[in-house]
């Protein structure tokens, strides 16, 4: 396990060299200079020279890479072209609320799909089963916005029982905090929830069919520890799968719901600083959220030797 971890480690390191390498590559690959578009066209040579040393942008990137990093061990990620403000201070306010969303929206679809998926597997073409099926299509099909709005109109402006937008920090007011959390967590969700049904049920389907399971069941062995303690377990790899890839995605891909109901997030802050080629905060930004992706894949290999040990063995047949 350990050298199977170490591995997969070096593999990751070289992944996320390779992506810091092209995000620090992007100020040579975009057409334009950034110096003239935050100095003006009327800039000197002096001025943009004094403006790229300023923000680190003529060296190459490896340079650029290794200044990055050594600024990283000293706790600075750069300063924006922009704003003048510092990249660190701003993803340490912006990157807890963008994990608070990912985390609490995957935990809700957990507990959505797994009782639904397990159940509607157990008792194949019932209700439930059909139900479910058509809900989770629906769900599939429809993009996030469409489903967004569907809510704040329903909750903020028939029923009137939630704020349409906002975000309020926890410290501040709790329960406000937590009334301008479920709108979007329910949109994000709702969303996972039924990508997980959807795969969890097809698994669990087939793991149900197996000799063991249908040996358990003629011993007596009622059907909720049937499901959790015999079919959950290898009918959750593909699962694990999907939590571990959407979780690593999800970092960068709530851009969405963060300005559908205007939440402070990571979503926000990359979309506002590509539209502003504020090369600074797309590197930093770009880096971090590789490394997030980087680390659920690992995670994800080194959980499916936990489930399931059988696959070490396979490894090395």
């Amino acid at each position: 396990m350990i050298h199977f971890a170490a591995r997969r480690g070096v593999r990751a390191l070289g992944v996320l060299l390779l992506v810091a390498v092209l995000a620090m590559s992007t100020p040579m690959m975009l057409p334009g200079s950034p110096a003239l578009a935050a100095l003006g066209l009327e800039a000197t040579d002096e001025e943009i020279a004094a403006f790229n040393d300023k923000y680190n942008l003529g060296a190459d990137p490896f340079t650029r890479l290794w200044n990055w990093l050594d600024g990283l061990v000293h706790g600075d990620l750069g300063t924006s072209i922009i704003t003048d403000a510092a990249v660190t201070g701003q993803l340490a306010e912006r990157l807890p609320v963008t994990l608070e969303l990912v985390l609490v929206s995957l935990a809700v679809a957990l507990v959505i799909a797994l009782p639904v998926a397990l159940r509607a597997a157990w008792r194949p073409g019932s209700v439930l089963d059909r139900v479910s099926q058509v809900l989770a299509f629906v769900l599939l099909s429809m993009p996030g916005f469409v489903l967004g709005m569907l809510l704040i109109y329903l909750f903020a402006v028939v029923l009137r029982v939630l704020p349409a937008t906002g975000w309020v920090p926890f410290s501040e007011d709790p329960l406000g905090h937590l009334t301008h959390l479920i709108l979007p967590v329910t949109t994000m969700a709702l969303a996972e929830a039924a990508v997980y049904l959807r795969a969890l049920r097809a698994d669990a389907d087939e793991v149900l069919d197996s000799t063991y399971i249908h040996a358990a069941q003629a011993r007596g062995m009622k059907p909720a520890r049937l499901l959790l303690a015999r079919a959950l377990r290898p009918a959750s790899l593909p699962l694990v799968t999907l939590v571990g890839l959407n979780l690593g995605m999800a970092l960068g891909g709530t851009l969405v719901v963060e300005t559908m109901y205007a939440i402070p997030g990571m979503g926000r802050y990359v979309s506002t600083a590509i539209g502003q080629r504020d090369y600074p905060v797309i590197e930093s930004t770009t880096i971090i959220l590789a490394a997030a992706m980087v680390t659920a894949t690992l995670l994800v290999d080194l959980s499916y030797r936990l489930i399931d040990p059988r696959i070490a063995h396979v490894a090395r047949s």
